[in-house]
């Protein structure tokens, strides 16, 4: 029995480490702590706070129905090759989407300087029009579309398990994923930006306000906070902290970048300087950014609930579905 207790602390201590409650830092200080004191690991890091105690008793009880279901510690291994899982951490798709973002922006830059810099050459204004970032239906308009209806998908999954489970905040979860849904859907039609040109001449806009959708925008998210404030005060502090840095990160990029990129057109009359290059580029970044780090609030918040691996897909044969990990929400 000590052996299969050494395993079953050694699976503990991956599961906590895989789900993204510890680092191998603190896995590495903990173990210090317990050859001078000869507490467990599970103790310690109770102690230090890094993990509630429920959340032991959690997986150490998926640990031992695991072990008496198939008598050994090791991960069941399907006999079919067809057959595997595939977990998903919020840490890892964050990963995933900052290399995204990064890929992007890099191909956006580095072409505006060949584009600017060298001799005309055969797809070298085709090439600038895939990854400029002030264009629409190209590689990062497409991406950010997708990824706001990501946001949406994800919102709607936590929406049904609200419902279910009879919540209070239930239509709030519902709204944010008509709102995500809505800026796909504006992301992939540009809909904010045909409307710059009348309320620009209905109300001979200038300077700052030269885009002018940003006073509709503006005003909107001054509804959107005011709705929802009680939603978001209510909000663990984990995941309130997350869905605010990613609103902020965000707004700043689409609001904030928007004014004084209206500034800088209206004062060198083109949309082709190096201040404006910068500043929506930067605005691009920015939503980006905030996207990423919303989804990675909304997995996080998952994780959070469910105390494991955020979602996990099963692939059996030519068929494949969602686990039900999101159904202890």
């Amino acid at each position: 029995m000590i052996g299969t207790d050494n395993n079953m602390d050694k699976q503990l201590v991956e599961c906590l480490i895989e789900a993204g409650l510890i680092t191998e830092e603190q896995l590495q200080s903990a173990k210090k702590q317990q050859q001078m004191t000869g507490k467990s690991i599970e103790e310690i890091v109770i102690t230090q706070g890094l993990v509630k105690p429920e959340t032991i008793v959690y997986f150490q009880d998926n640990l031992i129905s695991l072990f008496a279901k198939n008598n050994s510690l090791e991960p069941p291994v399907s006999v079919n090759s067809n057959n595997f899982n595939i977990s998903i951490s919020a840490k890892g798709v964050f990963r995933i989407f900052l290399g995204i973002i990064g890929f992007l922006i890099s191909a956006h830059l580095l072409i505006q300087l060949i584009q600017r810099f060298t001799p005309d050459f055969p797809l070298r204004d085709g090439l600038a029009e895939l990854f400029n970032l002030d264009y629409e239906l190209n590689f990062p308009s497409i991406y950010s579309a997708l990824t706001l209806l990501f946001c949406s998908i994800i919102l709607f999954a936590i929406t049904s398990i609200k419902k279910k489970k009879d919540d209070s905040y239930t239509d709030y979860w519902r709204g944010l994923s008509i709102i995500f849904a809505f800026l796909a859907f504006d992301e992939l039609t540009s809909m904010h930006e045909r409307t710059i040109g009348p309320l620009k001449a209905a109300l001979n806009t200038s300077g700052f306000l030269y885009f002018a959708w940003v006073i509709p925008g503006g005003i909107g998210v001054l509804l959107f906070l005011l709705i929802f404030l009680r939603f978001i005060i209510n909000l663990p502090k984990k995941t309130r902290h997350h869905f605010l840095m990613a609103g902020s990160i965000y707004i700043s990029g689409a609001i904030g970048c928007e004014l004084v990129g209206g500034y800088i057109v209206d004062i060198y009359r083109n949309h082709t300087s190096f201040p404006y290059l910068f500043i929506y580029t930067l605005e691009e970044f920015l939503e980006m950014l905030g996207v990423a780090v919303f989804i990675y609030g909304l997995l996080s918040h998952i994780s959070y609930c469910t105390q494991g691996t955020v979602l996990k897909i099963k692939f059996s044969g030519n068929k494949s579905r969602l686990s039900n990990s999101l159904s202890e929400i």
